[in-house]
């Protein structure tokens, strides 16, 4: 099923899109994904959402359609692009050929025209995604340059003079002065040539237009990712949305079991051999010790919550995380425990106060939940001296710092989600409020974030921001007598039918079917 994301910053025009796709989806192999006002909005939704066909207005406030374009194709270089325009513009017909767009469609649109236009899209992501025509021997000895080119530079077996002759000989690729990193999926479309040849031209369809990697499936063990770009940040956005397609486009069932393994940033060409190990340790971790998906060196080398210079080497984020509200009490005597001599009890206990006065700074949210004591670090020997004042800071940090629940295995980010949570739930009324907003805050780049808050709470972004909006929208309808335009604004919509399309969707009553139902039985 091909997903499709409508960018149109006008909403009746946007209406009529989503109804014509809706409809269409009950015909075509396709289905309605989202929509965005604008080109910056749309950018930060399909990180996440990955849509197959994008249809977009050219003429739009804050990030025009061209330029939308030109990034969506750096994030997603298979998607399919329609424009619609209301202006017969020469320089925008211009600008659509220069991103490849599938279509330039003028206002109104017609059904008939956009009919077409969407089975034409179709058409070409099927040939594109299962193309049967036999690989070519030269297509096939270019793979087979690519793996052998990987291995050598993965086994530090060659020179540097060797690494850019050749990267510029067989890849026109200009490797000097970059930043590297090596990606590693595990590869389980190795059982035949003919699987191998089908599963590596959809690997062509999906990166073979990014000039920042070289890939090869050839091996029998790994999927080989070598990125690299002018600086660190740009080469761990590059790698992390290369891992969120590989786990979007080729995990689409659970026995297919895709893992990603990320291996640390670095800037000499003879340290990737170093990266391409680190990726290969963590990859092996998958499934045994480690359960999301994607696994990153940066990511297990950033400083968690547990103090460097903590001599007990206990991890309380970790700890907090794991508790179930039963279990607090549990924890709670573990801290209370004597730790041999009074002088060590007492150090035990300060450093377990530093750790919690850390936790809840970080969290970004200092309301009255906690005992005030605990922020004033003059206090906290004074504490650890005294029983039931240790025992009462104990009861109310965790109690605070437990209030949000992430898998385990992301306890080092503990802080960040709970940061970010906290943002979000004060903002999300607000109707710019984006995934690039959210990571902006929590010092992230977009993939990275949207990477670490779906692992940790199996839910994206979008989910979790639509849901608390729709719980808002709830108390709305059954406690005011607001106009459903009023509720739709006030929970951060600017367009109120998409409100009710997305009401419905999510509760399966419109809401005013909602307000009906639950108002007469309040």
């Amino acid at each position: 099923m091909y997903k499709t994301f409508i960018v149109e910053d006008e909403h009746l025009i946007r209406d009529s899109l989503r109804t014509q796709i809706m409809k269409l989806s009950q015909q075509y192999n396709i289905s309605y994904a989202g929509e965005a006002s604008d080109g910056e909005m749309a950018l930060a939704s399909i990180i996440e959402l990955q849509p197959d066909i994008i249809i977009s207005d050219i003429k739009m406030p804050f990030m025009d359609g061209i330029s939308f374009a030109k990034e969506a194709r750096k994030i997603l270089p298979w998607c399919r692009i329609i424009f619609v325009s209301g202006f017969d513009d020469f320089e925008y017909a211009k600008g659509a050929i220069q991103v490849q767009a599938d279509n330039y469609l003028l206002k109104p649109i017609k059904n008939e025209e956009l009919t077409r236009t969407i089975i034409e899209a179709i058409k070409n992501l099927d040939l594109a995604k299962q193309n049967k025509l036999s690989k070519s021997e030269s297509s096939l000895f270019s793979d087979v340059q690519k793996n052998n080119f990987l291995d050598e530079l993965f086994k530090n077996e060659l020179t540097v003079s060797e690494i850019l002759d050749n990267a510029n000989k067989l890849f026109q690729c200009q490797l000097a002065g970059k930043n590297y990193t090596v990606l590693l999926a595990n590869n389980h479309y190795n059982d035949s040539l003919a699987d191998y040849t089908q599963f590596n031209k959809y690997l062509d369809y999906l990166f073979l237009a990014n000039p920042n990697v070289i890939f090869s499936s050839m091996s029998s063990h790994y999927i080989k990712f070598l990125v690299f770009t002018n600086n660190r940040i740009s080469t761990l956005e590059t790698s992390y949305q290369i891992a969120n397609t590989l786990i979007h486009e080729l995990d689409q069932n659970k026995a297919d079991n895709i893992a990603v393994g990320i291996g640390p940033v670095v800037d000499r060409l003879s340290d990737i051999a170093f990266s391409f190990e680190n990726a290969q340790n963590l990859l092996a971790t998958y499934g045994d010790v480690r359960t999301e998906k994607i696994i990153s060196f940066e990511d297990d080398m950033k400083e968690g919550e547990l103090s460097p210079t903590h001599p007990f080497k206990m991890d309380l984020a970790k700890e907090i995380a794991e508790i179930s509200t039963n279990d607090h009490e549990h924890l709670i005597r573990k801290l209370m425990q004597t730790q041999g001599s009074h002088d060590r009890t007492r150090m035990f206990r300060f450093f377990i106060l530093t750790e919690l006065r850390g936790l809840i700074q970080r969290r970004g949210d200092l309301d009255e939940s906690y005992s005030t004591e605990i922020s004033n670090l003059d206090d906290l020997l004074t504490i650890a001296n005294h029983n039931e004042k240790y025992q009462a800071v104990l009861v109310s940090a965790i109690n605070y710092l437990s209030k949000t629940k992430i898998q385990p295995s992301m306890s080092k980010y503990q802080s960040v989600i709970n940061q970010a949570i906290n943002f979000i739930n004060a903002n999300y009324t607000d109707p710019d409020i984006s995934l690039n907003s959210v990571a902006d805050t929590v010092s992230l780049s977009p993939a990275h974030f949207s990477t670490i808050f779906s692992q940790s709470l199996n839910q994206t972004f979008i989910e979790y921001l639509t849901a608390q909006r729709i719980k808002y929208a709830k108390i709305l309808l059954t406690n005011s007598n607001k106009r459903l335009a009023e509720i739709a604004l006030d929970i951060g919509y600017n367009d109120p039918n998409y409100f009710s399309f997305l009401f419905k969707k999510k509760q399966g009553l419109s809401p005013t079917e909602y307000r009906q139902k639950f108002s007469d039985q309040a």
